[in-house]
């Protein structure tokens, strides 16, 4: 069985993409800009300096990518510190993972203080660590953070299943080594040999996660 279990934090385990499209839409709204859903897909996936360099190019400059870093971070910790919603399937399937003694990181490119907040705000989670921007010096789309989760855990990135959802996530998890499941919610992702895509948590079970690890053993040659 895979080694461990990795985890993308937005849209992929907790359903916080409506709470970024809100933060970003009441931000902008008050600055004069009115933020549409082609820009919310420009940013899909961040990491949090890519959003705001777009957000402030948006604005012609009139605010700094820092100031508006400050301002969404402020406000997305304000919005997932109390009770966070789950990706449909997502906890449950955690739960089965973690019944089976797999370790299970949640892998993210937001900052630390928002990881923290959604930790917190969790009242069941199986997260042996997590890994947030700032952890190391590269976050997602470099398969870094992926990497890092593994040294956490001290398992080999090789024998390790990713989830993601985001074109910047996937990149990152594909380059990192590990196989790798998409979760797509605005995008086709074609698969590959370790590369599968499904719809939810809700359509898969241990029986897949021991179908994934057996191509995963195949395509490796072991």
């Amino acid at each position: 069985m895979f080694e461990a279990v990795l985890f993308d934090m937005d849209g992929l385990f907790i359903d916080s993409e409506p709470d970024w499209h809100a933060a970003e839409t009441e931000i902008m709204k008050s600055l004069g800009y009115n933020w549409a859903p082609g820009d919310q897909l420009q940013c899909l996936g961040g990491p949090l300096s890519r959003v705001t360099e777009y957000m402030s190019n948006c604005l012609a400059g009139a605010k700094s990518p820092e100031d508006l870093a400050t301002l969404i971070v402020n406000e997305m910790v304000r919005r997932l510190s109390g009770q966070v919603a789950k990706m449909p399937g997502a906890l449950e399937f955690s739960r089965l993972v973690a019944n089976e003694n797999i370790p299970q990181a949640l892998v993210s490119a937001s900052p630390r203080v928002i990881v923290d907040a959604v930790l917190t705000g969790m009242s069941e989670k199986y997260f042996t660590v997590s890994v947030a921007a700032g952890d190391i010096e590269r976050t997602k789309p470099f398969p870094d953070p992926y990497l890092h989760a593994a040294k956490l855990l001290g398992v080999e990135i090789e024998n390790c299943i990713i989830f993601e959802d985001s074109p910047t996530g996937l990149t990152a998890a594909k380059a990192s080594g590990a196989f790798v499941v998409g979760i797509p919610h605005y995008l086709e992702v074609p698969e590959e040999a370790r590369l599968k895509v499904i719809k939810s948590f809700v359509d898969i079970d241990l029986t897949d996660l021991e179908k994934w690890f057996a191509i995963n053993r195949h395509e490796l040659g072991r």
